[in-house]
């Protein structure tokens, strides 16, 4: 039995899958296993693949003839896994060295059942050590884990331009036990991974915070962009509603859900207009002015008092809670097409 498993689904990444599995075959801890599951790319990944398969004994990889997503890849991923630990890495990112030493480190030590570090996102002109806010070593127990680390990763505690404690999949080391059944949703292309771990999280006894970046998130033209996504809003209100049943008995949980499916709101919003949209003006007026009338996106806004919120959010948020379609088209789709 290998002490990790690494789980890598790979669709159409020849132009990174190189320096990725370079970055896994580099770590200090040698015993691991890499599972590549290969989602039916067309390029040259999968000859990527098998060449790095004959030259190394720890490389598995699983071909799907048929795209399927990244979730039903991790899933394959996690079905074949014999490690103690699961792993997961994105195949156009990478890991320092030092990763899996530093997160099984951490779990050994405190006999923690998951652990997670800092991540870098990597743009062509910049590189951001992103903060987790929480100092190195912090052991969250069971309690705490419900009433301040899944909060924190839900939303801040108010409406603003920040952002939460990312949910980024890879920066987690798991034990196999804590993950048990628990799998991706297949149907939800957007947040699945925050679904993925916070279910797990609620799992776990005992969670270390490792507070120094060791993974690498790739930020590039074809990767996270504002392009238009056919899976939003669907995919966000399904991860949303699960989370929700989740963490029900949660008051604070409940709150920060309120103010995350604010955010998500108007995400769908901007979403209609961005680069790519197949819709045209008025299509993109007739979707918004539908959406901000239903009775659960305007349920979120009851309530919301604007001139205790920075003037940039406020704009936004006033926008949905006045019901502004043809405003809102305007300006996203111009001046504002850029806002985060």
């Amino acid at each position: 039995m290998p002490l990790v498993s690494v789980i890598i689904p790979v669709h159409n990444a020849e132009l990174f899958l190189e320096e990725c599995i370079a970055s896994l075959q580099k770590q200090t801890i040698t015993d691991t296993e890499l599972i590549f599951v290969d989602d039916a790319s067309t390029d040259a990944s999968g000859e990527l693949l098998l060449t790095a398969k004959n030259s190394d004994p720890r490389i598995e990889v699983i071909t799907f003839l048929e795209n399927r997503g990244v979730s039903a890849a991790r899933n394959a991923g996690i079905d074949r896994a014999s490690g103690r630990y699961i792993a997961f890495c994105d195949a156009d990112d990478w890991y320092e060295p030092e990763m899996l030493e530093a997160l099984v480190g951490a779990c050994e030590r405190d006999q923690s059942d998951v652990s997670f570090c800092r991540v870098f996102k990597d743009r062509e002109n910049e590189q951001i050590n992103v903060p987790l806010g929480f100092e190195d070593g912090r052991v969250f127990e069971s309690g705490a884990i419900l009433d301040e680390l899944i909060p924190a990763m839900l939303a801040l505690p108010k409406d603003g331009d920040g952002q939460p404690l990312s949910g980024y999949t890879p920066r987690n080391l798991f034990r196999r036990s804590v993950i048990g059944t628990i799998r991706f949703r297949e149907d939800i292309h957007y947040a699945e991974d925050l679904l993925f771990i916070i279910t797990c999280y609620l799992n776990c006894r005992r969670i270390t915070v490792v507070d120094r970046a060791y993974y690498h998130y790739r930020f590039y033209k074809g990767s996270v962009t504002k392009r238009y996504s056919k899976y939003i809003p669907d995919s966000l209100e399904r991860s949303n509603e699960a989370l929700t049943e989740l963490l029900s008995g949660s008051p604070l949980c409940m709150e920060r859900m309120r103010i995350r499916k604010r955010k998500m709101s108007v995400d769908a919003v901007r979403n209609i207009c961005t680069n790519q949209t197949p819709y045209s003006f008025p299509e993109r007026i007739r979707w918004i002015k539908e959406y901000m009338g239903r009775a659960d996106i305007r349920a979120l806004y009851h309530g919301l008092r604007l001139r205790k919120i920075a003037p940039r959010t406020a704009i936004r948020l006033g926008l949905m809670k006045y019901r502004c379609a043809f405003l809102s088209c305007l300006l996203y789709s111009t001046l504002f097409k850029n806002w985060a």
